[in-house]
């Protein structure tokens, strides 16, 4: 008769936050497969890195689902979602995770608006990454003057229009898209002009509200590619006219407004 399974006091706690026993026995095997995996997956990251992790959530294998474990590093918090650490399993059955693209994401979220706000010689332009990746396995690699294109976001830039124009907005995209290039970033982006009074009240948790009629004056993307060419670029202008308020889009070619 094999011995029964003794769950540890961090098994315990996650399943008593779920309302489940903390009697190895009286779980059902899916359960007692996740919780498993589940230590593992947190031991890892544990033993890799050489500080604790705090469990956020798991999501296990399934028909449509990819297993993933997601913690956050127990000394530095949450802060926002900011510091959540994804551990997958590769195609070999080993154990990856995302923690070096979490520690870089700050670098590179106070180098966008560092630029942006040179650029515009004010604060009241702000760049808030919402997609970051990093294909560096060792960091020793990394110069900080060109990054190999090995880094890859999805930037959301907010600039008050009582420093940008119309024009204005389509230079600074074309000189965004070459600062990406020169510093061998890859990253997509959406630039929105918005009213002045309301500059102020955008944040990193609510930023999506604001893609709306009533906020924005002037809105672009820019979509990048592999070679660094981009996608043709749709410029979106919101005008009131007699009480209501008028979007005319066009396309512009960039290389017009380059140096």
């Amino acid at each position: 008769m094999s011995e029964p399974t003794t769950l540890n006091d961090w098994q315990k706690s996650v399943l008593e936050a779920q309302g489940l026993s903390t009697d190895y026995d009286e779980l059902k095997p899916i359960q007692q497969l996740s919780i498993d995996r589940m230590y593992e997956m947190k031991k890892y990251l544990d033993d890799k890195y050489g500080m604790e992790f705090e469990y956020e959530g798991y999501t296990p294998s399934g028909l449509m689902d990819k297993e993933q474990f997601i913690a956050y590093p127990k000394e530095l918090g949450i802060d926002g979602g900011r510091n959540y650490v994804t551990v997958e399993v590769d195609e070999n059955g080993n154990f990856t995770d995302n923690y070096v693209s979490t520690q870089l994401k700050d670098k590179f979220e106070k180098m966008y608006n560092d630029f942006v706000q040179d650029y515009f010689h004010s604060e009241k332009a702000v760049v808030f990454p919402d997609h970051f990746e990093c294909e560096y396995e060792d960091l020793s690699e990394m110069k900080d003057d060109f990054y190999d294109f090995k880094i890859f976001s999805e930037t959301q830039i907010f600039i008050s229009d009582s420093v940008c124009d119309e024009e204005g907005l389509k230079r600074f995209t074309a000189a965004y898209y070459e600062w990406l290039c020169q510093n061998g970033i890859y990253c997509n982006a959406r630039i929105s002009v918005v009213h002045d009074n309301l500059f102020e009240s955008i944040n990193y948790l609510n930023y999506t509200d604001f893609y709306n009629e009533k906020s924005m004056v002037y809105d672009i993307g820019i979509f990048i590619y592999d070679d660094m060419s981009y996608s043709n670029t749709t410029f979106a202008v919101y005008k009131n006219e007699n009480g209501k308020i008028v979007c005319e889009r066009e396309e512009i070619n960039l290389d017009e407004y380059t140096k």
